[in-house]
């Protein structure tokens, strides 16, 4: 498994970065849809920027349209201020590209779905929103380094809408150990060894990582480039050391059903949650 490279100059970049001032979707004041940045041709939406008729969903600010060297086309606001929505990462393009790829992958079927959804009760913006029959998810792709305390605040608020929070960590946040020692073959944990290219080996993991595993023992990365998903199945937590099983496959593999990211491997998991529920239990 090949080791990457330390990503603590980029988190602490982001860390350090300024609340965003760009956007992927626009109200059109003409009509007052609501539009995405490839909802329309490029041509289109710069002739409605031109017009000064996009405005900012969540502060109202007149926004531009930018499309030219960047990967993701996007809306900025056009007084370089920093839009006021509370819960929003700093965007940079693979931000923009991470939660895009989720709006595009679970849109499909919703009864109803955004980018950037404002949730007035408490004031959260979820990547990407989806909602199937009363079933309803925020998508988030996470890249900035943010506190357990802050992340479980999110989920909690989440949880309390009846909101099904499913979370997507950037492939910048994944972390190889290079001194410690894999899990044995030996080993007595029930999982499945031999699918989605499984290894097993040792990962740094942060504050937030941890509260992540300790609502679940699963961990879910996601390459805004290639939409490649690599996943980590939790054997044991030791300070800022997780030992775990990586496993690999396409974004377009997985779906969302009863509140929670279904992927090819869960049907191989049902010996893997029994020998948690047993630990818990203890």
């Amino acid at each position: 498994m090949p080791i990457e490279p330390s990503i603590e100059p980029e988190l602490n970049a982001f860390t350090m970065d300024a609340a965003p001032s760009t956007t992927l979707v626009a109200i059109r004041l003409d009509t007052n849809e609501r539009l995405s940045s490839n909802d329309l041709p490029p041509d289109v939406l710069r002739a409605l920027s031109e017009a000064r008729l996009l405005r900012c969903p969540h502060c109202q600010g007149l926004l531009t349209f930018k499309a030219g060297t960047v990967r993701v086309h996007h809306f900025a606001h056009l007084n370089l201020t920093a839009c006021a929505s509370a819960d929003h990462e700093p965007e940079t393009d693979a931000h923009r590209q991470g939660k895009l790829r989720l709006f595009q992958q679970f849109r499909v079927g919703a009864s109803f779905a955004a980018l950037e959804q404002h949730l007035p009760i408490t004031d959260q913006r979820a990547d990407a929103f989806v909602q199937f029959d009363t079933q309803r998810y925020a998508l988030e792709f996470q890249q900035a380094n943010n506190t357990a305390e802050h992340w479980l605040e999110r989920h909690h608020l989440y949880r309390q809408q009846n909101i099904a929070d499913v979370w997507f960590l950037g492939k910048i946040r994944y972390q190889e150990h290079t001194s410690t020692a894999a899990i044995s073959s030996f080993d007595p944990l029930p999982v499945p060894r031999d699918v989605f290219g499984a290894v097993s080996g040792a990962f740094r993991m942060r504050e937030m990582e941890k509260a992540m595993l300790s609502l679940n023992p699963q961990l879910r990365y996601l390459d805004p480039d290639t939409g490649e998903v690599t996943l980590l199945l939790m054997r044991d937590l030791h300070g800022n050391t997780l030992r775990a099983y990586r496993y690999q496959f396409p974004l377009t593999a997985c779906e969302l059903r009863l509140g929670d990211l279904y992927t090819p491997l869960e049907p191989l998991l049902d010996d893997f949650y029994a020998y948690h529920n047993r630990r818990k239990e203890r």
